[in-house]
């Protein structure tokens, strides 16, 4: 932390109604910050003699992200402020850096001695400018840049910085206070490792995933906090794990025996073993993430005596640009304490479970809505009279994926902010978000989740599907205490789907592979939408419909017939409980009220 000293040296009038936080970024330098309803104040001191920055990034990269840029006039002495929008281009290498024609960023003031240059700024939360990212009650990306050079002027070209970093913060709140104390709680340490594999060099990344087998509990245990063990060497190379609980797996899969295999885009195989069989996600780490993830106090993860032998699988982006064959053994370690706390932690899969074609988003969309519902009946039957409390959230869509909501209602009214929220999502770039205040969930609540997609580069429709080629839109929820529901969320219907791309029965008995079924037989077993039929059909017709799909132009009128199929909230509710009887699925007619989609308060002008 730079002393208050170098602050007085510097002439800088921390005298404000507003109350400021100050982050550490590198050895030398800091970011400060303080809000009030409407604005947010920002003090940059870097350690250089040129020009300094700050970014608000969706993702962790430089492209599309809104900057505060500044520096010291060396003739006048005064600082100079500037509201710029970087964008940066992945394969051509280019990089532009233009101001913006709205500047939103007003200079408060600015100072350089020696070593560092300081300059301050404020701005509205909320700019409405096409150009400007909004400051929400989230942690979000933060980049900071430096050079030693100077702008020949405020038009000029902007030398290449010199010294960039990242960090994570929420301007709209203080910094999180000094981790608990858990040294005295930790009884067991559990660790998920990559084993020393060779990553080779053959693509710009990779997704593998390692099955770990849980030990033998003697007893219950909880893990308290998750940290991630990145091998130092490899620190450019790991881009973000998530760990998945399994359900027990069949031993007729190829790949229950495999210990290690691809798990991504490259091997749609894989990951739909993996969306299959482990669906629960039980820890995630992300490039910024903090060294150390807590459970909320008195509240615990389970492992269990009966979780002993079950699989974890551990999935683990490599992001290789520079084409290295390197050996990595990072991985995820838990935390455990056998002195059992008060509450157990869970986890409810949200939103929607038509991981097949009855999803179908057409191509060339530059935004594609989907929206789904965990039902009031479902919440009602299985959540206790004191409700659960939800602490955060986890969105997941894949490289479509653009924006993620799981939205509360009770009754008509909706309860804000969302439960989980990721409204610039991307896919590289997932964690889990915390929901501060925690959140009850009370029986008879409703839960709305919305995903917004692209499909501009696409050319031929997407599939709802579990490998990363194809789509899907899920929020989990996590919450204490825990209780035997673990996913809720809905299905589209086989029959309205079909007819609004334009097919129906008959058709599809000639292309399919019941051709001597009757076209009556077929509508019934069509509109059953039990699972044992809907798989069949779901198999039996992939192949006509994709087919139909392909071939059929795609126009304004098919684009919209089924926008307005979905727009219609005409689906099946699903609820699933897990108890230690079979598991019991309920499956609903569930029509929920009309809701306008989610409009981000931040972006409300």
């Amino acid at each position: 932390m730079l002393s208050f000293l170098l602050f007085v040296c510097l002439g800088v009038d921390f005298a404000s109604s507003i109350e400021f936080t100050r982050r550490d970024v590198g050895k030398t330098s800091e970011i400060s910050w303080g809000y009030n309803a409407t604005h947010v104040e920002v003090q940059m001191t870097y350690r250089t003699q040129g020009w300094v920055a700050l970014g608000l990034s969706p993702n962790g990269g430089m492209d599309q992200s809104d900057v505060l840029f500044g520096y010291i006039n060396s003739t006048t002495n005064e600082p100079v402020v500037q509201d710029r929008f970087l964008t940066a281009n992945a394969e051509t290498h280019v990089i532009t850096f233009p101001l913006d024609d709205q500047q939103d960023w007003q200079a408060i003031s600015g100072s350089r001695n020696a070593t560092h240059t300081v300059i301050r700024a404020v701005r509205k939360q909320r700019t409405c400018d096409p150009k400007d990212r909004p400051f929400l009650d989230a942690s979000g990306f933060v980049l900071f840049a430096m050079s030693n050079k100077l702008p020949e002027n405020p038009d000029a070209k902007i030398h290449r910085h010199e010294i960039r970093g990242k960090t994570t913060l929420n301007f709209l709140r203080p910094e999180d206070p000094p981790a608990p104390d858990i040294t005295q709680e930790v009884s067991k340490i559990l660790e998920f490792r990559v084993d020393n594999r060779t990553i080779k060099g053959d693509a710009d990344y990779h997704y593998f995933c390692k099955m770990t087998t849980l030990p033998k509990f003697d007893r219950k245990y909880q893990s308290i906090a998750s940290q991630p063990i990145i091998n130092a060497t490899n620190m450019k190379q790991i881009h973000h794990i998530l760990l998945y609980m399994c359900n027990p797996l069949p031993a007729e899969d190829d790949y229950s025996k495999q210990d290690f295999f691809d798990c991504g885009p490259s091997s749609a195989a894989g990951g739909t073993f993996l969306m299959k069989y482990c669906q629960t996600v039980i820890a995630v780490w992300a490039m910024g993430a903090p060294p150390t993830s807590f459970q909320p106090e008195d509240v615990g993860l389970p492992f269990t005596t009966d979780m002993s032998g079950l699989k974890v699988a551990m999935q683990v982006h490599y992001n290789n640009p520079d084409r290295l064959t390197f050996v990595d053994d990072s991985g995820m370690r838990f935390l455990l304490t056998d002195k059992v706390r008060k509450h157990d932690s869970g986890s409810i899969m949200t939103g929607i479970f038509s991981l097949d074609y009855t999803l179908t988003m057409p191509p060339g969309l530059r935004n594609f809505h989907l929206s789904a519902q965990c039902s009031d009946q479902c919440t009602a039957s299985n959540i206790p009279p004191d409700g659960i409390t939800v602490f955060s959230s986890f969105v997941h869509m894949h490289t479509r994926g653009r924006s993620g909501v799981a939205r509360q209602f009770r009754g008509t009214e909706e309860i804000l902010p969302p439960l989980g929220a990721e409204l610039n999502y991307d896919f590289n770039f997932q964690q889990t978000r915390p929901l501060l205040p925690y959140r009850k969930v009370l029986p008879g609540d409703r839960i709305i989740v919305e995903c917004n997609f692209t499909t501009q580069q696409e050319t031929g429709p997407i599939y709802g599907g579990e490998g990363t080629t194809e789509e899907m839109c899920l929020v989990f929820l996590y919450y204490y205490p825990k209780i035997d529901l673990n996913t809720c969320g809905s299905r589209f219907k086989i029959k309205p789907y079909l007819k609004a791309i334009g097919l129906d029965s008959k058709e599809l008995m000639k292309q399919g592979k019941f051709p001597q079924m009757r076209s009556d037989v077929a509508d019934q077993m069509i509109s059953m939408e039990i699972s044992k039929a809907r798989r069949a059909l779901i198999q039996n017709f992939a192949s006509p419909i994709n087919s139909f799909l392909t071939k059929t132009p795609w126009t304004a009128k098919s684009v919209n017939s089924l926008l307005e199929y979905y727009s219609q909230f005409d689906y099946l509710g699903i609820c699933n409980v897990k108890n230690k009887n079979p598991e019991k699925t309920l499956i609903m007619n569930d029509k929920p009220p009309k809701i306008a989609p989610y409009a981000d308060p931040a972006q409300t002008c």
